[in-house]
């Protein structure tokens, strides 16, 4: 760990119980991102004598980064399964004890122009994927990028090896605290096909909104597959994970913030209209956008669960990652896995007061 992360590293009482804790969340709706929103997980916590951080508002871009590494001891993560999948691959000690999934747009878009019309007139075409600054972080785009693209031609029966893969080069990610003016990662694959770099490029989420503002034309949306299987992606499933040591020694910490988290699903899905404004804020966009790319039961999405096709969706995607080459060594998603404290939060759910 870096001597700025060691810095960083939770305070403890005599005890051995936290007296501060730091949370994650991707710029995505995420039950997490709500509850912070709100200021319930910071409230529930502070009443048990407990700060709650996070660490994209950090001013240190090493603890910032623990967004991608979960390396910060004390840390809990909700948001994009690339990171985390990446991070356990690494040797990261973390455990997900909650998934949930929010279904969006997922579309491939050409030119307003462009003679593409369906994905089976993508052969012999220039397909764009960002490609980060070197470094040693998982490329979160262009994992996102190729496994929407990858799966449209397998929608389309279009084999990969009769497109072409163009890199589009792209900076690295420091993924801050959101505000309305947070840059938008799509800009540059977005420009590369409007310069005729590329032909196609996917967009998922609330880029789909800016994107169709922009002229670009969608030739096929995943989101519209009946499996859920079929609509994986580097959004879903999200994983909600924790590091092994807060578990072993403050599983009632665990417990309790997922509880928050049960807690807020349950308020989500009796206010539709309040959701729409706080996942705009979390996502630096409008209200319109945020229906656009996830629809109108968005509010009905935010069950922190451990079914079994959440969790197959999180092998898949696990699997995907490997043979893309994203991650070097495979391991078992069912050990990475412990149901208990979710199901301990649902005994604890009815005593939080949300406040």
């Amino acid at each position: 760990m870096s001597e700025a992360l060691l810095k960083q590293a939770p305070q403890t009482s005599s005890n051995t119980t936290p007296s501060a804790i730091w949370y994650t969340r991707c710029p995505v709706p995420t039950t997490s991102g709500i509850a912070q929103h709100k200021q319930w997980l910071q409230n529930e916590f502070a009443r048990h004598g407990i700060t709650l951080d996070s660490i994209r508002a950090s001013q240190d871009r090493a603890v910032r980064e623990s967004h991608f590494r979960h390396s910060l001891a004390g840390s809990f993560r909700e948001g994009g399964n690339v990171p985390p999948i990446w991070a356990k691959a690494q040797g990261q000690d973390t455990v997900v004890v909650g998934i949930t999934w929010v279904d969006e747009e997922q579309l491939v878009f050409v030119r307003g122009d462009s003679d593409i019309h369906t994905v089976a007139d993508l052969r012999g075409r220039k397909l764009g994927v960002v490609r980060k600054a070197a470094s040693d972080l998982v490329d979160v785009g262009r994992a996102e990028g190729q496994r929407g693209l990858l799966t449209a031609l397998h929608l389309g029966g279009v084999p990969r090896e009769t497109v072409e893969f163009v890199d589009i080069a792209a900076p690295e990610w420091d993924l801050k605290e959101v505000s309305r003016t947070r840059e938008d990662h799509h800009a540059i694959p977005t420009l590369a096909l409007l310069n005729g770099t590329v032909d196609a490029i996917f967009i998922k989420g609330a880029g789909s909104a800016r994107a169709l503002a922009q002229g670009l034309r969608p030739i096929i949306n995943i989101n519209d597959q009946e499996d859920p299987l079929l609509r994986l992606s580097a959004g879903s499933p999200r994983p909600i994970t924790v590091d092994r040591k807060t578990l072993l020694d403050s599983p009632e910490i665990v417990v309790r913030y997922l509880a928050v988290l049960l807690k807020t699903f349950e308020w989500a899905k009796a206010h539709p209209e309040e959701v729409l404004s706080i996942i705009a804020a979390e996502t630096a966009t409008d209200e319109d956008s945020v229906l656009l790319a996830f629809g109108n039961k968005l509010h009905l999405s935010f069950e922190p669960k451990l079914s079994d096709i959440y969790v197959e969706g999180l092998r898949r995607q696990k699997n995907f990652l490997l043979a893309e080459g994203f991650i070097d060594i495979d391991f078992d998603v069912d050990t990475w896995i412990d149901p208990s404290p979710l199901q301990k939060a649902w005994l604890l759910k009815d005593q939080i007061v949300l406040g």
